[in-house]
């Protein structure tokens, strides 16, 4: 369901910008890959500072269980750890990733996520109409229930997670996108909600055309599992997934991955075909040795 792990991140905080005063009191990040979430990382974070009677109210965290939890000196270089270099989502990611983003400043860390997704922007685009955005709501609107208390993270994680699951499987059911990468996610949040179902069609006119039977075998360098590469004449460089047979004539065609994770689809003979460009002729794609 998803070509990459995408690493969902909720954080509990004594108030809403960092800017303001604000710290982490408990942090869960839970990694999707495969349509599941398989790991997880979860922590209560003492950050020494005092918790508003206002926010144990809210979330149940009170002071007595950040006082004896680790230290955010300890916490924050594992979470880094934990997310790695893969795409970061959050239900309301401007918020969660400014409070990730500080308080790895305040130790001198640095994040390495790729790109950040916003699960409130991807559900008012691809699922407009809901009367409400804000996490609860909008999970019961799905049938998507809290396994937790609501306002603790992991809950928050574990129901904004798959909400972004239930996302990817709309997308491939009623989009007919053949994969869902993390770059698409992050592209549908730079556009309007107007603006999504011509993309959308865009996007899967040339990768979903009638696919068939796509070879199990990915192609190889010397009995390797090297990525095989082809240069576009127009300069763009792009990675073999594989070979398959268009259902509509039985047609060979290659099937590769432009460098923002979307896969295209193109007849054999085109992919390799001899093009006249400014009176000379050149191959289409040409491998990269």
């Amino acid at each position: 369901m998803l070509a990459e792990p995408i690493v969902m991140i909720d954080f509990e905080t004594t108030g809403m910008s960092p800017e303001q005063g604000g710290r982490i009191t408990e942090v869960a990040a839970l990694r999707i890959q495969d349509g599941q979430i398989v790991d997880r990382f979860v922590s209560l974070i003492n950050c020494q500072v005092t918790i508003p009677s206002f926010i144990t109210q809210l979330t149940g965290i009170t002071q007595s269980m950040v006082n004896r939890a680790p230290p955010v000196s300890e916490v924050m270089p594992a979470l880094l750890d934990f997310i790695g270099n893969d795409y970061l989502a959050a239900h309301n990611a401007s918020f969660d990733e400014k409070f990730l983003l500080a308080e790895a400043q305040n130790l001198g860390l640095t994040a390495r996520h790729r790109g950040t997704i916003c699960s409130v922007k991807l559900a008012r685009r691809v699922l407009p109409g809901k009367s409400s955005y804000s996490l609860g709501p909008l999970a019961s609107s799905l049938g998507l229930r809290f396994k937790g208390k609501a306002h603790r993270a992991e809950a928050d994680a574990e129901v904004a997670a798959n909400l972004l699951l239930h996302i990817a499987s709309y997308l491939q059911q009623t989009h007919q996108v053949p994969m869902v990468y993390p770059a698409l996610f992050a592209q549908i949040n730079k556009l309007s909600a107007a603006k999504i179902p011509a993309f959308l069609r865009e996007h899967t006119s040339e990768k979903s055309a009638g696919v068939n039977k796509m070879s199990s075998s990915r192609a190889s360098k010397s009995g390797t599992s090297n990525k095989v590469r082809y240069r576009h004449y127009k300069g763009g460089i792009y990675e073999l997934v594989c070979e398959a047979t268009q259902e509509a004539d039985l047609q060979a065609a290659i099937v590769y991955r432009a460098a923002d994770g979307s896969l295209w689809i193109r007849p054999k003979s085109v992919f390799f075909e001899m093009i006249e460009v400014g009176g000379k002729l050149v191959q289409r794609f040409t491998e990269i040795e």
